[in-house]
């Protein structure tokens, strides 16, 4: 199953990360695969930085998503927000456009998650 989330306040994330650990779990129990996405765009990008989600306590849930979550934070976002991509976490891959990002994988048949 592909699966899509979507986080554009930063009041969400650790919901929109324990919806994502909670999935995963459920796939190792049942033996069915995810192929998860997580697209962050608006103030929710903030988060993506390693000190801004240590402030937040999240730290911790972004590393327990491992390598099979494939996390995009908005280029539109970051310069709205006045983040450069050279502050992020590494596992964090840039798209030029975060609606666009979300639209591209609905058409690819992604389920589509917003907490």
């Amino acid at each position: 199953m592909k699966v899509l989330f979507h986080i554009d306040e930063s009041a969400r994330w650790k919901m929109a990360l324990g919806n994502i650990l909670n999935m995963l779990q459920y796939g190792r129990e049942n033996t069915e695969a995810f192929t998860v996405e997580l697209v962050a765009n608006g103030p929710a990008v903030q988060e993506l930085q390693p000190e801004a989600a240590e402030r937040a306590s999240l730290s911790a849930l972004f590393g327990a998503l491992g390598p099979q979550v494939r996390v995009c934070a908005c280029r539109n976002a970051l310069q709205a927000n006045g983040i450069p991509a050279g502050t992020l976490f590494p596992f964090v891959q840039v798209v030029p456009a975060g609606v666009v990002e979300i639209a591209a994988r609905q058409q690819e048949g992604c389920a589509y998650i917003k907490p």
